[in-house]
């Protein structure tokens, strides 16, 4: 398995893992498409021989005005079920946090459910706080922070 910078050709097989993974609650096309652009450097996928079996997509965070980047997203990790367990998912995390390496913290929301949510812990992530609704109506997710030391 190897873990490569995403490439154009990659976006729709992305989505596809998306709507596999998370329903009707999976980010849209065209948002992975823009993604793709606004954030090149912070789109990975995982490969097992030629096929993307998991992604991971970060991003800085604007704080102010001034465009200084303090603190970065993690905005997306998906793992395809048939990998799922043997570690695909932590290596494209710390892919995504050595890419945000100068942030002082990095940030995530994660179903409460998910089982990903071990995974963030044991990478140093910490609950700050759970909303009931973030992505709409009984869609709950728990916020997560991992600070630099």
């Amino acid at each position: 398995m190897t873990i490569d910078v995403a490439k154009k050709e990659d976006v729709q097989t992305v989505y596809r893992l998306e709507q596999r993974l998370f329903g009707d609650y999976c980010y849209p096309d065209f948002f992975i498409r823009q993604a793709y652009d606004c954030w090149p450097a912070g789109f990975f996928v995982a490969r097992d021989h030629d096929n993307v079996v998991g992604y991971v997509l970060c991003a800085p965070q604007f704080n102010n005005t001034s465009l200084v980047v303090s603190e970065g997203w993690i905005l997306a990790l998906a793992v395809d079920t048939s990998v799922q367990g043997s570690g695909v998912g932590k290596q494209l995390m710390k892919v995504a946090m050595n890419q945000l390496a100068g942030c002082e913290k990095l940030w995530l929301t994660v179903h409460p459910d998910n089982h990903a949510k071990k995974l963030y812990q044991q990478l140093g992530f910490m609950e700050v706080e759970q909303e009931s609704d973030y992505f709409g109506q009984e869609q709950p997710r728990v916020k997560m922070v991992y600070v630099v030391v």
